[in-house]
């Protein structure tokens, strides 16, 4: 008999969109009763593959993409989105988003984000909530077909590659 594997642990991990980036820090700390201190940050990127958000959110907008500390079960992100959610409208100014918060995690394999979005490659964890498994680890970051232009364009690789390293330290620690 097969039994259930108890190593699926993930690390948290959230693209922030906005151009108020000196809200970060106020953002984060909304995060860590969840996610845990935020441990390796990214550079704030010009966010310029689609204008999608600015009708919500205005022009000048910048992504940055940041780990946290606290591992967690794979199957929590299926809380990942809402409780998110509930920290952008924190944030909003007059019903409207200021930042936009995408949570996901990675493990050593792959790279998913949780969208609120359904999608046909996406796979159902929550109402509202839908895996979306961007990249996968193949000796290397390697995108899938459906992901984000800014997935695909190989400049984020060296800092999920950090927080792949940073996991697979975590891991090793609690064996």
């Amino acid at each position: 008999m097969e039994r259930i594997a108890m190593n699926s642990l993930v690390k948290p991990i959230a693209g922030l969109l906005t151009s108020r980036t000196d809200l970060i820090e106020g953002v984060l700390e909304m995060m860590e009763p969840l996610f845990g201190e935020p441990d390796i940050r990214g550079d704030w990127q010009a966010f310029s593959h689609t204008n999608y958000y600015e009708p919500e959110m205005g022009p000048d907008l910048s992504r940055c993409f940041v780990s946290f500390s606290k591992l967690m079960p794979g199957e929590a992100a299926a809380g990942f989105k809402q409780f998110t959610q509930e920290v952008e409208y924190r944030f909003a100014v007059k019903g409207r988003r200021i930042v936009n918060i995408d949570p996901g995690y990675l493990d050593s394999s792959k790279l998913v984000l949780v969208s609120g979005k359904h999608g046909g490659h996406k796979v159902a964890l929550a109402p509202g909530a839908y895996a979306d498994v961007l990249l996968w680890y193949n000796k290397g970051w390697e995108p899938l077909p459906w992901a984000f232009p800014d997935f695909r364009d190989r400049s984020l690789f060296s800092l999920f590659t950090r927080m792949r390293s940073s996991f697979k330290t975590q891991i090793k620690a609690v064996g």
